[in-house]
Order: C-alpha cells, then structure tokens, then sequence
C-alpha cells in the first residue's frame, strides 16, 4: 500500500535519483533544463529552504520502503499586489515527481490530494501547479484533477 508522508533527511538519495530522472525526460521537452547529472543534493536544499520560506512541505510517496514520487506544496506563496494584480495569497505545487515504473498507479493524484488538502487547511482558495506545454501527460493528469490554463507563456526561438 501507498503511504504519501513528509520528507525525512534519509530520503535525499531517492529524491535526487526522482529529480534526476524527471530532469532527463523534461531536457527532451525544454532544451534549456540543467543536465540530469547536474541535479544534486543543491537541488534538495533549494526545496528546502523555499519550503520554509512558504509555509510548504515535501511530500514522499512511498510502499514497502521504496520511494516511488515527491511533491513539494507551498501554501502561502504571495501575489503582494505590487504590479497588475490585487494582492492574494495561494498554495503552488513546485514539484511533483513519481518513477517512471511507477506510473499510472494514482500515486500522482494521491500527492496531488494531499498538497490539496494542506491548501485547504492552511486556507487557501487557489492552488496552481506549473507543467511544460509539451508535458501533455502531465498535463491530461492536473486538466482530470479539476486544474485549468491560468496563465499561458509563449515563446519564439530566434534563430
């Protein structure tokens, strides 16, 4: 069975192997990603640090001892109103990784409910997440799970 718990600091191994092999899929979809094998314990401690700059939390996903995904929710990330917006606070999800052998499994959506749920108990109204536009399994998977397009970035390479 799948027990979704907080991160523990003998966990770094495995969620850098979880970044790493997100890292590799992802340079396939966006050529200016870092390296897989430039991902490192850097990395975790960046998470780390924005987890409690923003009230967040690392999530593991794990069965029978075996790490299968992470997430990382923050629930009080600011719009301060500064530019164009009024200001508001929300929750946003920085990662969400599961192993590809593990895929398929509802293990994304069992992380997905457990950073909803810490946004609700924190209370906020708003949760976002963040995919690359090519990521369209991603993508299918946070559309199922009742997320919508906010915000769209665009680009044009010049040549």
């Amino acid at each position: 069975m799948v027990e979704i718990r907080e991160y523990r600091e003998s966990d770094a191994a495995a969620i850098i192997a979880l970044i790493r092999e997100l890292q590799a899929s992802e340079v396939v979809l966006y050529e200016r990603m870092k390296p897989a094998a430039d991902m490192g314990q850097w990395y975790v401690d960046l998470l780390k640090k924005k987890c409690a700059e923003d009230e967040g939390v690392i999530l593991i996903a794990e069965e029978n001892g075996a790490t299968l995904g992470y997430a990382v929710i923050l629930t009080r990330s600011v719009e301060d109103g500064t530019g164009d917006e009024v200001p508001y606070d929300y929750a946003y999800v920085v990662d969400l990784v599961v192993a590809g052998q593990a895929r398929r499994r509802g293990i994304g959506r069992m992380l997905l409910a457990d950073c909803e749920r810490r946004a609700r108990d924190a209370g906020r109204d708003d949760l976002r997440i963040t995919v690359l536009a090519r990521n369209e399994g991603a993508h299918a998977l946070y559309r199922a799970l009742g997320f919508d397009d906010l915000l769209i970035d665009m680009r044009k390479v010049l040549t």
